[in-house]
């Protein structure tokens, strides 16, 4: 859009002869020899608009999709952590009747228990860089059977297997595979698909631990997933489940949680909506985000104040030309109206541009349910029109007749 500002002062300006139109079209004759001078502010105001909302773009919300077994709640309903262990099987018959938990409203409960290595907080929570996230032990035929979670990268294999599956094989002694959440690996670890990750294991020996695959954002942020077999075989001591997936009918979700967080409150026991867990990682990420739309949106509020600026060195770069203009008639009043015209025409001409390419550009964002800073973006364009026009008009009140006549009587 910036390019058909440039056609427009250029077509045609610098042939079109006929007196009744040149009276009329003294700017784009202008434009036509100095095309820059109008194409660099609308260029750099559309920029500024188009980076902010690209940066709104990439807030993280909590979409349908999210909630899907494919999403970054792998279909589970609720996420639990407990202080103390549960060593129940709390899907078997014993653990039901240890808890209560065999009423009719609540036989639909389908719990995936993991136990817990204690370790650093590698979330986006935690800002520092760590080396030893807690370790989970995950059932990996539990996701591969409800087809939880999806992948943002895995190792190569010759068969194409599930990555899930690779945490029940053992690539040599002393080690084993182990899946992180990417944003994790990426920001927290510093590590990639294929690097090693080396703990102690109980009986004193290092521990190797290669990430086989990196999940997409998911309620696993900040923990390491090794398998259950493996973790029994390298952490024997530790018994008993801390962190829990839940599922059931979704019109009992509350209920679940208020039964679960009170026969198992001697545990510590503490559910929350899987959707919740998810979105509170992003808060980190979105607060970010809102920063920077912020101070872009001030920076391009500034901006346009120096409009004025670029009002005045034109009408520098012009003074002949006006002089010339008074000289045959033309008012002080209708010199200020040509040069406001043309400013407010490359003011409008850079916001429309920045904002329909910003919209553009982010329309599959908006489509997959990302979240904009609507109203940010809304008070920024307002804004930037409103310091344009009043910086413009501050400036062109400046321009006086007594400067152009002094103008004219030097040459």
């Amino acid at each position: 859009m910036v390019l058909l500002l440039r056609y427009y002062y250029i077509r045609n300006a610098g042939t079109n002869n006929d007196p009744a139109i040149l009276k009329n079209s003294f700017s784009r004759q202008f434009y036509f020899f100095h095309p820059s001078h109008a194409v660099t502010p609308a260029l750099f105001i559309a920029a500024g608009i188009f980076a902010v909302i690209i940066t709104g773009a990439n807030r993280q919300v909590i979409s349908d999709k999210m909630l899907l077994p494919s999403g970054g709640t792998g279909g589970y309903m609720l996420w639990a952590e407990s202080a103390v262990p549960v060593k129940e099987d709390l899907n078997g018959p014993g653990g039901k009747k240890e808890f209560g938990l065999e009423e009719e409203e609540l036989k639909d409960l389908v719990f995936v228990q993991s136990a817990r290595l204690s370790g650093d907080d590698a979330s986006c929570l935690n800002l520092n860089h760590v080396s030893s996230p807690p370790i989970l032990a995950v059932d990996p035929y539990a996701f591969i059977s409800k087809g939880s979670f999806s992948f943002a990268a895995t190792i190569r294999s010759n068969n194409d297997m599930n990555p899930w599956s690779f945490l029940e094989s053992s690539p040599g002694p002393n080690t084993v595979y182990g899946i992180a959440d990417q944003t994790v690996l990426q920001w927290g670890l510093k590590k990639k698909t294929g690097d090693t990750l080396i703990y102690r294991a109980e009986n004193g020996q290092p521990l190797n631990i290669v990430i086989c695959a990196g999940l997409k954002s998911s309620i696993f942020q900040g923990y390491l997933l090794i398998g259950q077999r493996q973790f029994t075989e390298y952490f024997p001591s530790i018994s008993g489940s801390s962190v829990f997936l839940i599922d059931g009918k979704p019109e009992l979700s509350e209920f679940y949680r208020n039964t679960l967080n009170e026969r198992l409150s001697g545990y510590g026991f503490s559910a929350q909506d899987a959707g919740e867990k998810l979105s509170s990682f992003f808060q980190v990420t979105n607060t970010y985000l809102n920063v920077f739309a912020v101070f872009g949106a001030l920076g391009m509020i500034l901006g346009a104040a120096g409009l004025g600026f670029v009002l005045m060195r034109n009408y520098n770069l012009r003074r002949r030309e006006f002089a010339l203009m008074s000289a045959t008639g033309f008012t002080q009043g209708r010199i200020r109206n040509l040069i406001l015209k043309d400013q407010i025409l490359i003011l409008i001409w850079g916001v429309l541009s920045g904002t329909v390419s910003g919209l553009t550009a982010t329309l599959p964002s908006l489509k997959s349910g990302s979240e904009m800073p609507w109203r940010v973006i809304l008070i920024m364009i307002i804004s930037i029109i409103a310091i344009g026009l009043i910086s413009l008009r501050i400036s062109v009140r400046s321009i006086r007749s007594s400067s152009l006549v002094s103008q004219l009587r030097k040459e």
